[in-house]
């Protein structure tokens, strides 16, 4: 099996970032729900109306990744927010001890296509890094709608998880093992 690659990111520091992580047990995936473009990275570095919100990264819609906390194993963000359990943990808990990563996308889904090739493919091998590096498996990855507890939040909307050519393809493709991940779908479908 192959070890995936630390894909290529630019870091811009957030301005909500907290000490005293307990550890990466997981990942959490969202969509920002904004403008759809580079703005929505900045507002997550540096919210100007009163939020204290930030998350690990940003994937925009070309592709490029964006790091916003320095330091992944010291430091924490303000992703998951309230209403949230994920396994043991629960609300600011969940923060703790996951990455958030924010798939930039607009609020009303109006982009064309929807969630880019390029975009996908840097969210899966961001998270396919991640579970590498931090001794985590694929069951580790989550969404913000499968964690949140009021129903208020249904991210990431319309992400591709199991197209032949979605998250799951390219995840399974950074670890060599997409053939396996495609022969899955055509069981699965026959």
């Amino acid at each position: 099996m192959a070890t995936p690659k630390q894909p290529l990111w630019t870091e811009l520091k957030a301005t909500y970032i907290n000490s005293g992580r307990t550890g990466i047990l997981g990942i959490v995936l969202h969509d920002t729900a904004g403008s759809g473009k580079h703005n929505d990275t900045l507002y997550l570095q540096n919210p100007q109306d009163g939020r204290k919100v930030s998350t690990d990264f940003t994937v925009e819609r070309d592709g490029s990744i964006w790091k916003l906390n320095p330091d992944l194993p010291k430091y924490y963000c303000n992703h998951a927010g309230r209403a949230t359990q994920w396994r043991t943990y629960k609300n600011a808990a969940v923060n703790r001890v996951t990455l958030g990563i924010e798939i930039v996308q607009s609020s009303k889904l109006a982009l064309t296509p929807l969630y880019p090739d390029e975009q996908v493919r840097s969210v899966a091998s961001l998270c396919a890094w991640i579970t590498s590096a931090f001794g985590l498996t694929a069951s580790d990855i989550t969404t913000h709608r499968q964690i949140i507890t009021d129903g208020s939040r249904s991210d990431p909307r319309k992400f591709p998880f199991d197209d032949e050519l979605g998250f799951w393809h390219y995840y399974w493709d950074a670890y060599g093992k997409s053939d396996n991940f495609i022969a899955s779908l055509a069981g699965h479908n026959g």
